[in-house]
């Protein structure tokens, strides 16, 4: 059997570069030059003898031995972390640490979950990422993260997750709009409405797709908002349209009058919110005490009419 002479430097650049697809994001990740970053890959490839990644006007894409090796090297970085855990659980009489991804929906009142998990736990050392959900579930797979707070259940076959509680997901204007005044909307009302949106593939977008699509009209949202949805609700007020968003990212907006929860029919669409891992991971002392406290007591950190 052949062993391959890779470094873990080589494996980490493998990985992160099949992540961006850029050198150049790719390398302000690493802290190296785009130029270091292309010999870590060829090097690679000249011991394995096979090429990694084609170059495209997309960008750097995986090759089939490519994708072999970011499998690998994410159950190499897996284990390395979980023998961390490990030690950690020895030399701290398991006390250990734990690193938990919150996606940016779940920010309003993620942390008040993870500030209540610390008081009872004061010797876990707790670290918290908030990202969006592609970044959260790709770090999560890569074994940077031990869990994840997320809005909907990922596609991916390595993860699992069980949900906590409800996830409303609502349509808002401005109090100035005419709907705020409207008793019933119909869906079909909204086709000719100025639709506010994340960016495509979002997980609001594809809701708002499949919503709007039974109503057989053609549309097309008027602006699309790539960011945050703080940058979304400032919008909404603002009256530059409507949008869908989850009701849990605008509880204090709607409260004070500054944003207006419109009665459309058929709504509010009710997701669910999860806590998520992967499948065939063990888990170390502290994350399946965190992840247990998600499950039983998440709910009640949630924001109520």
């Amino acid at each position: 059997m052949k062993y391959y002479n890779l470094s873990l430097r080589q494996l980490k650049t493998i990985l992160v570069v099949s992540e961006q697809k850029r050198l150049i994001k790719a390398s302000e990740l690493l802290s190296l030059t785009p130029p270091a970053v292309t010999i870590q890959l060829r090097q690679a490839e000249e011991e394995i003898g096979l090429i990694l990644f084609d170059r495209t006007p997309e960008g750097l894409k995986l090759t089939d031995a490519g994708n072999e090796v970011v499998k690998c090297a994410k159950k190499i970085f897996g284990e390395l972390n979980d023998l961390s855990n490990k030690l950690e659980e020895v030399s701290f009489a398991q006390r250990g640490s734990v690193k938990v991804g919150i996606v940016s929906t779940a920010k309003y009142f993620g942390h008040n979950i993870i500030a209540s998990f610390i008081e009872e736990n004061p010797n876990i050392k707790t670290s918290i990422k908030v990202a969006s959900r592609e970044n959260i579930l790709n770090e999560l797979s890569s074994f940077e993260l031990d869990i994840a707070i997320t809005g909907t259940v990922p596609l991916s076959k390595e993860l699992i997750s069980q949900s906590f509680g409800d996830h409303p997901i609502i349509i808002i204007s401005s109090p100035k709009s005419p709907l705020a005044n409207k008793s019933r909307i119909k869906k079909v009302e909204l086709i000719t409405e100025k639709i506010l949106t994340r960016e495509k593939d979002s997980g609001t977008f594809n809701t708002l797709q499949s919503f709007l699509d039974d109503t057989k009209l053609a549309y097309e949202p008027s602006m699309t908002v790539v960011g945050s949805n703080e940058t979304i609700k400032q919008a909404v007020i603002s009256n530059l349209g409507i949008a869908m968003i989850s009701e849990h990212c605008c509880y204090n907006e709607i409260k004070n009058n500054l944003l207006c929860k419109l009665n459309v029919d058929g709504l509010p669409i009710i997701k669910k919110w999860y806590a998520t891992k992967i499948k065939t991971r063990q888990l170390s002392y502290a994350s399946n005490l965190l992840y247990d406290f998600i499950l039983e007591k998440a709910n009640k950190f949630l924001p109520k009419n």
